[in-house]
């Protein structure tokens, strides 16, 4: 017998090998979403696909993929499956199918999740010398999302009429039988309707595109909830979709089950945090905290449901460069409803800045286990000294209601948040006060400042001006301000109801009837 040559050897290789693949071919399959994303994180990842394009503007990776997610690459001009590790860049587009998502991470360590039956075309361009702007054009589905503050890029969601601009916040925006839906769970977006006019909203707002253009703001405390994205989806199939008001009692009917679930949810829940330090070194940390069994955690966009032990432990990784504040928002579900139960919030810093001292692991049992805390800032002892405060007011400087009948007060909440310090510079605030009419209506002490975010409920009673004013001070005395002014109005006498018949005359005119007769006035 002739002695197997090295070249032989491999020849028998490789035709062993064309065997065993075409065996595996002709196997049957099961076409189940578990297998589907073993397959996806299973695939192989070719150099082109894993390394960053150098011209990209848009630099993000497939963090997570689940079930059949599709990925146009641009440069390769093809059709692929998305896999976990895959580099995507302008101009590439995703499509997901029935029960698929995927998860795509950016190196500060934002996540932007792609639900079932969601298109998107992905883009980026310079916006000036030293900021990008990165869009998601959604042709349709949603897409839900949590941003860390952005520095240096601008993200923003468009869906052919609307955009919104995303500040660092979380929520979902979607593009729902060709209206924009934006909701948010906490933060701010800008929102620029088809004519050019912009507005904000805050936490706990969702805005809701109309036949003509127009948003449509609405006050749900399930904002930027899977639930209500479903909910929503379903209600805009509809034709009493068109109707702002009949929409909007569909919303507050659901929002009122969903707010009653939620409460439910809290009472059982139990989320005790182990503490991070308020300064970090490098860009990874372990997060734990103890956790009723079978709750799912979320955070970053990496959902966790905990095990029998009880125990939520996760590492998260961000770029070495991305320096700033780092928020770990945590989101708790019983599969159905979500609140936000923690928030983690560190400073990350330059290796050199380093003072040598260790990370505290101690746990502590959180008071209120449904609002969001910062556990870093309950002992922030940050060196860098706060000089300036900006208080941005929710919804603008002045808002404008017509109030209908038979209601004869506004009930809303007043929104504000801090910037220009961060979670824990909180620590040099002395009190922040809420003053209606000049006098002190609500006060916020310098240990009950947990977050940069705040609601204050409020009532306005019709026909009334209410004027509000933020005063922040700081432990040196130093004093920031901000004002709202509410204007509630209706002319009982041009609705039925009051003594017409039909209405008599628009909106504005009741309006300015009202100011010329000095009916509507201040408090």
């Amino acid at each position: 017998m002739k002695p197997v040559t090295s070249k032989t050897f491999f020849a028998i290789l490789v035709a062993s090998l064309s065997l065993s693949l075409v065996s595996c071919k002709e196997e049957p399959k099961e076409n189940t979403a578990k297998e589907n994303t073993a397959k996806v994180n299973a695939a192989p990842e070719t150099a082109t696909e894993t390394s960053e394009p150098e011209t990209s503007l848009l630099k993000a990776r497939a963090k997570y993929v689940l079930g059949q997610v599709k990925w146009f690459k641009n440069k390769k001009n093809d059709w692929r499956q998305l896999h976990v590790g895959a580099k995507v860049s302008e101009q590439d587009k995703i499509s997901t199918e029935t029960a698929s998502n995927a998860t795509l991470e950016f190196p500060d360590g934002s996540a932007v999740v792609f639900g079932e039956h969601t298109d998107v075309l992905l883009g980026a361009e310079e916006k000036d010398g030293q900021r990008s702007l990165v869009l998601f054009d959604i042709r349709n589905g949603n897409v839900r999302f949590d941003i860390q503050k952005q520095k240096n890029r601008e993200i923003k969601f468009t869906t052919g009429t609307a955009a919104a601009s995303i500040r660092g916040t979380s929520g979902f925006v979607g593009n729902s039988h060709n209206k924009m839906v934006v909701s948010l769970k906490e933060g701010l977006v800008d929102v620029t309707e088809a004519n050019g006019k912009s507005s904000s909203i805050a936490m706990n707002q969702t805005v809701v595109e109309q036949s003509d253009g127009q948003m449509q703001i609405l006050n749900l405390k399930s904002s930027g909830t899977k639930a209500l994205a479903k909910k929503l989806d379903s209600l805009l199939a509809e034709d009493d979709a068109k109707n702002a008001a009949l929409l909007e009692n569909s919303l507050k009917k659901f929002d009122d089950e969903y707010v009653a679930a939620q409460k439910s949810f809290e009472k059982k829940l139990q989320f005790r945090a182990t503490k991070i330090g308020d300064t970090l070194y490098i860009p990874s940390i372990t997060l734990q905290a103890h956790v009723n069994p079978g709750v799912t955690v979320t955070v970053w966009g990496e959902s966790v449901t905990v095990g029998e032990n009880g125990i939520y432990q996760q590492t998260f990784n961000w770029a070495d460069s991305t320096y700033g504040t780092k928020r770990f928002l945590v989101e708790c579900s019983d599969g159905y409803v979500e609140i936000p139960c923690y928030m983690w919030v560190a400073e990350y810093v330059a290796a050199n800045a380093a003072s040598g001292e260790s990370e505290s692991a101690s746990v502590e049992n959180a008071a209120d286990s449904a609002s969001v805390k910062s556990a870093s800032a309950d002992e922030a002892k940050d060196e860098v000294t706060v000089n300036n405060i900006n208080i941005k007011m929710g919804g603008g400087r002045n808002e404008r209601i017509h109030l209908d009948l038979p209601a004869t007060e506004y009930s809303t909440n007043l929104k504000f948040s801090l910037s220009g310090v961060t979670a824990a510079q909180l620590g040099q605030i002395r009190s922040v006060a809420v003053l209606r009419n000049g006098k002190t209506f609500k006060n916020f002490a310098g240990n009950e400042l947990i977050s940069l975010n705040y609601e204050v409920p409020v009532s306005i009673a019709r026909n009334r001006i209410a004027d509000f004013e933020v005063v922040a001070t700081l432990k040196n005395g130093k004093k920031f301000r901000a004002k709202k002014t509410y204007e509630v109005y209706c002319l009982v006498t041009n609705h039925p109801g009051g003594k017409a018949r039909n209405s008599i005359v628009p909106k504005e005119q009741e309006y300015e009837r009202l100011k010329q007769s000095g009916e509507l006035k201040h408090e």
